[in-house]
């Protein structure tokens, strides 16, 4: 299980492997977090070590474009082996509504998250 965090995370992937990176929270449940151009809103679960989600991925700066899928809302489905600790994780994952875009999700955790 996951501890209350606040992570790094580093996004790899679309049709021209780009990335990015952002800042996200993970609390009981739920993914929160952002970086210059989009808002991250999303929950995950945790079962039998395996860690699934749906993170909606939504632009609140126009000005910015998403480098791995060039759409102004998106939902991210992620699923993937449980992180074995808290110091960092691993996931992949696909957006809905281009299902041949995947992602690749690293997290480094910072701090903890109260």
């Amino acid at each position: 299980m996951l501890r209350p965090s606040i992570y790094l995370i580093h996004f790899s992937g679309g049709p021209s492997r780009n990335d990015g990176n952002g800042i996200g929270v993970f609390k009981d449940g739920t993914i929160n977090g952002g970086d210059p151009g989009y808002i991250y809103r999303g929950s995950y679960e945790i079962k039998d070590d395996r860690i699934t989600g749906k993170i909606n991925v939504k632009r609140w700066n126009p000005t910015v474009s998403n480098p791995i899928a060039n759409l102004s809302e998106y939902d991210l489905i992620i699923e993937g082996q449980a992180p074995s600790d808290d110091a960092q994780f691993s996931i992949e994952g696909h957006i809905q509504q281009q299902p041949s875009v995947h992602v690749k999700i690293d997290g480094k955790r910072l701090e903890d998250a109260v």
